[in-house]
């Protein structure tokens, strides 16, 4: 085909495509890599089917800034598969909201309270993207008796450590949605359990523990409020849904021993224990009372570990134990939830 030829095809796919978002305002992406000016790896978006270039306008300097789009850019690419194809229609990223301007080549998108993206995707065996934490903003009287503002994880309560750019950063951050007025609009940013409203904190981390995850300062790290778009793409493999205390450390007690960190394994299965039957010891021992023996020497096993845990610190649980512990938490919970 000459290149007059497909030039002209081109178009005309670009204006049937475009008869369609000026109709839908929606435009089915893809992601490309290619050379930013400097000569460093960049991503952009492209329309699938006719390859235009979509571009995400905002006016608001504060959501340029924190470049919204990044992380779904990067973690699409990532996935690979259909979100890099430009014609595959299994997998693709779906952007809605007003079309500005569009041609042949390219097509400009507002970023508004109308725009939205979602993600399409077929299969979830990909790698891991950077740990996603959907938070809570926490009211604590300090020792002083003055008033702090802090962050914990959804559900389970551990409490998220990371300052960015710096301690005063994060605090003026938190206080944001007080000073700006939409805390009344937001009330769920400051519960426990529940993902309309949330603080999504992404990034690479120091400490991944069973009470507390503290993230690496620098570039990777980001902290946005939500509902956002940058959440589609970890939303498509991870539905919301409101886990229970038990279930949530449950989890995390099996991520600990896949990441061989056997002492917070440990400590977690415990916690998902705890949880299940009311929240402390005392009330695991109360729920454990008449149980078969085979579920009450699967509780003592395990809170013998946990001692060996919390006293004698992390040198003294090995990948056995942590093996043991998770048997034991599973031999309990499955008793105490009836299955």
């Amino acid at each position: 085909m000459s290149p007059s030829n497909r030039r002209a095809r081109r178009a005309a796919r670009a204006a049937v495509s475009a008869r369609s978002a000026q109709a839908s305002g929606t435009i089915k992406c893809f992601v490309q890599l290619i050379q930013a000016e400097d000569g460093r790896p960049d991503l952009r978006l492209r329309e699938k089917g006719t390859s235009r270039h979509v571009r995400v306008a905002t006016g608001d300097t504060m959501m340029a800034a924190m470049a919204p789009l990044r992380n779904l850019l990067h973690d699409s690419f990532r996935h690979g598969n259909g979100l890099i194809e430009p014609r595959s229609r299994k997998e693709f990223i779906l952007l809605s909201g007003r079309v500005i301007t569009q041609n042949a080549d390219q097509v400009v998108v507002l970023f508004d309270e109308t725009f939205s993206a979602k993600v399409r995707i077929q299969t979830t065996s990909v790698a891991q993207p950077p740990l996603s934490l959907w938070c809570y903003i926490e009211d604590y009287i300090e020792a002083g008796g003055a008033r702090g503002l802090r962050l914990r994880q959804k559900v389970t309560g551990r409490k998220v450590e990371m300052y960015g750019t710096s301690k005063d950063h994060l605090v003026t951050f938190l206080a944001s949605p007080r000073f700006v007025g939409t805390r009344d609009s937001m009330p769920n940013l400051y519960e426990r359990y529940g993902y309309r409203d949330y603080v999504l904190v992404s990034g690479g981390t120091a400490v991944d523990s069973y009470d507390v995850v503290r993230f690496n300062g620098g570039t990777p790290l980001t902290y946005l409020l939500g509902p956002t778009p940058d959440t589609a793409y970890r939303d498509a493999f991870r539905v919301a849904i409101e886990e229970s205390p038990s279930a949530a450390h449950a989890r995390t007690a099996a991520t600990h021993l896949d990441s061989a960190r056997y002492r917070e394994a440990v400590l977690s299965a415990r916690l998902a224990v705890e949880m299940a039957c009311g929240g402390n010891g005392q009330q695991v021992k109360r729920r454990l009372t008449d149980a078969p023996k085979l579920i009450t020497e699967a509780g003592s096993v395990l809170f013998d570990k946990r001692n060996i845990a919390v006293h004698e610190g992390g040198t003294r649980v090995e990948l056995q134990d942590a093996e043991i512990a998770v048997d034991a938490m599973r031999t309990v919970l499955r008793f105490v939830n009836g299955t």
